[in-house]
């Protein structure tokens, strides 16, 4: 297996050779700050990845971690480790409770009532959806800040260890 990725996969190399010959997409990948490594853009990725990462969109996380992390400048590294909250094992529970949350919340607000198997499916995936934009906003935005306090945090213990390494 190790080899078949090693032989197919390109190298880094190639992607900087394929992105040097492609001055769109170098100057996009940039501009967006694709790979940025400063506290905002991190901060950003955090939230997309938050964001992405606990909604119902398993099999096209990662072209829509692509989208947003381009349209706001988030770091795409990031954005991919966190969206993994939910992974394969915690997708499960995490969909429940969207579910429940979304039906507690919405259910009698919309009063709908289905009727067979297909409306009652598409009910509570109106309620699965609903559910996990209620928990995926206030995440992201608490990922954003959150985020932005560690680094803040770090920054000032790291100062605060080399002043006292002075004094």
């Amino acid at each position: 297996m190790h080899r078949f990725f090693r032989r197919n996969l390109p190298t880094e190399a190639r992607i900087r050779a394929w992105v040097g010959e492609h001055p769109l997409m170098r100057r996009l990948l940039a501009r967006a700050g694709f790979f940025g490594l400063d506290r905002r853009t991190l901060a950003r990725g955090v939230s997309v990845g938050l964001l992405v990462g606990l909604t119902p969109t398993v099999g096209f996380q990662t072209p829509l971690l692509i989208l947003l992390c381009v349209l706001l400048r988030a770091s795409f590294p990031a954005a991919f480790l966190v969206s993994w909250v939910s992974n394969p094992l915690t997708a499960a529970p995490l969909y429940f409770a969207f579910n429940r949350t979304g039906e507690a919340v919405f259910g009698e607000w919309l009063g709908l009532s289905p009727s067979g198997a297909a409306g009652h499916a598409a009910t509570q995936t109106l309620y699965l959806g609903l559910g996990s934009l209620l928990i995926a906003l206030p995440a992201a935005l608490a990922g954003y800040f959150l985020f932005l306090g560690a680094w803040r945090l770090s920054v000032l213990y790291k100062w605060r260890s080399r002043s006292s390494r002075g004094a």
